[in-house]
């Protein structure tokens, strides 16, 4: 099952085929990356300057690492797009997502998509509502959602869950600002938990604050849930939570050293996915966080005011 990766701004694309090509090799899936292709776009790079120099080397090496691993480069969208089986959107900026997921899902064929899923609300629907027109399997999905740290927690102890008080890294992208860019990893991680608890998404309303080196989060849900994340620019690269339950209380911690083992547990959702068995979260969950980010940045601008979450069906 060849697989096509558009976008090399980020590391995924070297990760993502070093992983599932391994896979392949070992016989474990039958998906293998076979293709990639770019536009010429690169938004990882933010401004002109040594550190940028810095960061075109490692775009170059991204890369060659993803031909190193046994794909090639496709002369052209359309022909990448005829020459797979399934797509991987990965471009570092969700404000390209959109673009490239609606020709991926004319195809018919499935297809996943870096996060952010995308950076409005309105191109995070158009997504889904080509997905269902085509009835395209699509998916979405942060690492975070399956980090290691879950195993150790018996939800069915805790009772239902009243509060979560959260902290992750808070990583700017020049072009997804605010939230948009490393926010994504948070929310889907608190996401997760509430997945995991069996009491699922439902976000209200969400307030925000932007800090010199950090964001705060506050997220209320439309059963009396509550969240308070905080991004942190000069922390430790590390995440993690206090869990609060009606009968008891949990902490999952998960260091940015893991960062190989959740993509490997990414990777095996992700070839599960292709492979027709499904996705691990469901694609409207993931519209969901792409809102509470959009209305998170709204409420920046406006010094922490609340804002409504517009519902997702």
């Amino acid at each position: 099952m060849n697989i096509g990766a558009i976008g090399i701004d980020s590391g995924h694309v070297e990760a993502f085929t070093r992983l599932i090509n391994a896979r392949n090799k070992a016989g474990t899936t039958k998906c293998k990356v076979t293709h990639i292709w770019t536009d010429g776009t690169n938004d990882w790079v933010q401004k002109p300057g040594k550190a940028d120099k810095e960061r075109l080397a490692h775009v170059a090496k991204w890369k060659q690492g993803a031909l190193d691993h046994g794909a090639v480069e496709a002369g052209s969208l359309k022909e990448l797009l005829a020459s797979c089986d399934g797509f991987m959107v990965l471009n570092v900026s969700g404000k390209r997502h959109a673009k490239f997921a609606l020709e991926c899902l004319k195809t018919g064929k499935p297809t996943y998509i870096d996060k952010p899923l995308a950076c409005s609300l309105a191109d995070a629907k158009k997504i889904m509502a080509a997905a269902k027109k085509k009835k395209t399997p699509c998916y979405s999905a942060s690492s975070l959602r399956f980090i290691s740290a879950f195993d150790g927690v018996d939800f069915a102890k805790l009772g239902k869950i009243i509060a979560v008080d959260a902290y992750a890294p808070g990583e700017l992208l020049k072009a997804d600002p605010d939230l948009w860019h490393y926010g994504c990893h948070a929310i889907e991680m608190v996401d997760s938990i509430f997945a995991r608890s069996g009491q699922g998404a439902g976000v209200k309303r969400v307030s925000a604050v932007k800090m010199a080196d950090r964001h705060l989060l506050d997220m209320e849900y439309r059963d009396g849930r509550y969240v308070r994340i905080r991004m942190e620019r000069k922390a430790n690269w590390e995440f993690g939570a206090i869990i609060h339950g009606e009968k008891g209380a949990a902490t999952i911690r998960e260091t940015f050293s893991d960062g190989g083992a959740i993509y490997d547990r990414l990777i095996g959702g992700m070839v599960g996915f292709f492979e027709g068995k499904g996705a691990p979260v469901a694609l409207r969950d993931i519209v969901e966080t792409v809102g509470v980010m959009e209305m998170g940045n709204k409420s920046i601008k406006k010094n922490g005011a609340w804002i409504n979450v517009p519902a997702v069906k």
